[in-house]
């Protein structure tokens, strides 16, 4: 591949991927700055090695989730929870802290990576999860809404989550 087709392609995946990168990153450092630090510096660590690369896309998500966990570390911003105050001494004893600290941003940055893909759907498939998982509606009552049928909302209702999960299993979130 010529260096000009090599930079062609990252270029593309820059404009598609910049933006949400810088969300991806912000929810979990909380600086901006730094969220675009990491994500240059995820975007230069992929151009380093793109020939190797066979999904960019979950390779430039997982890079810079393990990017904003470091910087993490590095700055002590690490803190521990009230949930993991009140843990059952027995169930942590063995455990190092840090590792209940690294699971617990793992879950939340799980969810919060659950929610931006989410956000980013067309906003009639985001209103019928809102409606079904946030408001706990019936597939009647999200139809009688919606003006869909019932059987249209559960078919609507188990592409989206097919396709979220596809996409999150395909960023290495879920196995």
């Amino acid at each position: 591949m010529s260096q000009g087709t090599k930079d062609q392609l990252l270029v593309g995946w820059y404009e598609k991927l910049e933006k949400p990168l810088m969300i991806y990153a912000y929810q979990i450092v909380q600086d901006r700055g730094e969220a675009e630090d990491l994500v240059q510096e995820a975007f230069l660590r992929f151009s380093r090695q793109e020939n190797e690369i066979l999904e960019p896309r979950a390779w430039l998500y997982k890079t810079l989730r393990n990017l904003s966990i470091s910087f993490l570390r590095k700055n002590n911003r690490l803190q521990r929870t009230a949930d993991e105050d009140q843990m059952d001494f027995l169930h942590t004893m063995n455990r190092p802290t840090e590792n209940c600290l690294v699971t617990n941003l793992e879950k939340n940055e799980a969810i919060d990576r659950v929610k931006h893909s989410i956000s980013l759907l067309p906003k009639d498939s985001a209103r019928i999860i809102h409606l079904k998982f946030n408001q706990r509606k019936s597939y009647q009552e999200i139809a009688q809404e919606t003006g869909l049928s019932e059987s249209n909302v559960g078919y609507k209702l188990h592409h989206i989550i097919k396709d979220l999960s596809e996409e999150l299993k395909k960023e290495g979130f879920f196995k």
